[in-house]
């Protein structure tokens, strides 16, 4: 800790709880630790976080690749289905199928990739609920 920050927290603790503190004093040394713990803390939250938001990458690169064969293959099938029907009526209702089943592929890659993404923030926040708490824990202590 920066000597102008321990001095700012030796008048802040003067002011708050009228006891004055010398730089030696052994409960700066447990701030000094408590602030360490909370960086190693911090860094361990965003790593994890981090892995965390790959997983969800990956999960969701893996969904949309099952989806878009999925699809690819029912459009191809149908596709097939059209060069053999030649009936103009057939061949309509056919495309209009195809449509319908892309969209509904499309609206299911779209409700994946939200429910992953506000699964990500949910744990973001999370995170940062547990970090906030361990510093009003530490303040209180200190």
């Amino acid at each position: 800790m920066n000597s102008d920050k321990l001095d700012a927290l030796i008048k802040r603790i003067a002011s708050e709880h009228s006891i004055v503190l010398t730089k030696d004093d052994p409960i700066l040394m447990m701030h000094t630790l408590n602030e360490v713990l909370l960086e190693k803390n911090e860094k361990a939250h965003a790593e994890l976080l981090h892995k965390y938001e790959a997983i969800l990458q990956e999960n969701l690169n893996q969904w949309q690749t099952v989806a878009s064969k999925k699809a690819n293959a029912l459009i191809s099938a149908q596709q097939n289905n059209i060069s053999k029907n030649k009936d103009p009526l057939t061949d309509q209702n056919l495309q209009l199928i195809s449509e319908k089943i892309r969209i509904a592929i499309n609206h299911e890659i779209r409700d994946l990739t939200r429910i992953s993404r506000q699964a990500a923030i949910m744990n973001l926040l999370a995170a940062v609920l547990v970090l906030v708490s361990a510093v009003l824990v530490l303040v209180i202590l200190s």
